[in-house]
């Protein structure tokens, strides 16, 4: 276990820290600092939860020989105390089928025969209704399926039909005879008149070949992979189900990841926490290496970084932090104090406050 720093040690290390920035002083002297130690604990545990799935009958395409993996699954003839063993690192989820002993059967399917029913696209029969005729996409039964008659079938008067006839600029004319009244050069060349067409799918049939089975009235059955037997069985599901917690900290500087931090490792809720903790730091864990329902296994890592924090008079401005590195060197970072950061907020509001007035002054 790495040994934590003196007091005398993490002063003479600020000490040299100051003198860096061209102060000179003496920490160890009375009253020139003030020393106090907030180290920074850390804890992690991963659980395997056990949670046990109720039984139920269960169905699997094709017969047993195309269902090894079912039939080699393990049995059991009471459920509850049916033990399964954790995963060794709790961090990962597993889960273990399971058949009633005596419950693995094939049976026939008995929705299909031999594999095989009736497609229900086109209910047996091969084919599908089609519409025999389709409107014309040239004209849709509009005014140019015939400009004699507007499409409606009643002749217009002359007069109408002088201006009757709608164009498109840079369109050629259309020009056909119409098969209802007979005029020249008056209907829709794709229709000749009729507004509808006989449907190109079908030929005016009214019919088509079923796309679904292609005409052969029967498909293969899916729910039984087109065997006609299923594979049966009474079955249930024990998972292992991770789950990681914490302890909340405070944010620290990343340059404490550095440091030679204390570890220790717990598997059991009947582990004695590590010798190294200090005052407060076990009921501080406490909630949370607490058994959790249905526990089965745990891994926890316990880490402790000894910190030190150190205020001086000679530089009231900065606060100093101070932790042992694996080299057994210590290292100490800086920040603003809480006085520093506070003066630097109220001169930031009167430089904002300041370019206010000096803008509305010139704005009048």
């Amino acid at each position: 276990m790495p040994r934590r720093p003196s007091d005398e040690e993490i002063l003479r290390a600020v000490e040299r820290q100051l003198a860096g920035r061209r102060i000179s002083t003496r920490l160890t002297d009375p009253g020139a600092a003030s020393l106090s130690w907030e180290s920074v604990l850390e804890c992690e545990i991963h659980r395997s939860i056990e949670e046990r799935g109720k039984e139920s009958r269960r169905t699997a395409k094709g017969p047993l020989s195309r269902n090894g993996a079912i039939a080699e699954r393990p049995t059991y003839t009471d459920l509850d105390a049916y033990v399964v063993e954790p995963p060794a690192d709790p961090a990962r989820r597993q889960v273990v089928h399971l058949v009633r002993e005596g419950t693995l059967d094939e049976v026939p399917c008995g929705d299909c025969a031999d594999g095989r029913k009736d497609c229900a696209a086109c209910a047996g029969r091969g084919r599908t209704d089609c519409p025999p005729w389709i409107d014309c996409e040239a004209c849709r039964g509009g005014p140019d399926t015939c400009w004699e008659r507007d499409g409606t079938g009643t002749p217009r008067t002359r007069r109408a039909r002088d201006g009757a006839r709608p164009r498109k600029e840079g369109t050629r004319e259309r020009a056909a005879e119409c098969k209802r009244c007979h005029a020249a050069d008056v209907a829709c060349p794709k229709c000749s008149g009729d507004w509808r067409r006989e449907c190109p799918a079908c030929r005016g049939k009214g019919d088509v070949v079923c796309g679904t089975c292609d005409g052969d009235r029967r498909v293969e059955h899916k729910e039984c992979d087109a065997t006609g037997r299923l594979t049966v069985c009474t079955g249930a599901t024990i998972t292992h189900e991770p789950r990681r917690d914490t302890l909340p900290v405070k944010r620290h500087p990343g340059q404490l990841k550095t440091g030679d931090w204390y570890r220790a490792t717990l598997t059991s809720p009947d582990d004695d926490l590590p010798d190294f903790l200090e005052d407060g730091h076990a009921k501080r864990l406490a909630p949370l290496l607490a058994t959790r329902a249905r526990e089965v296994r745990r891994h926890v890592t316990v880490a402790l970084l000894p910190l030190a924090r150190v205020e001086t008079p000679a530089d009231p401005d900065r606060v100093y932090y101070a932790f042992r590195l694996p080299s057994g060197d210590i290292k100490v970072i800086d920040r603003f104090s809480r006085q520093r950061k506070a003066a630097l907020l109220w001169a930031a509001a009167a430089v904002v406050a300041l370019a206010v007035t000096i803008t509305l002054t010139v704005l009048r």
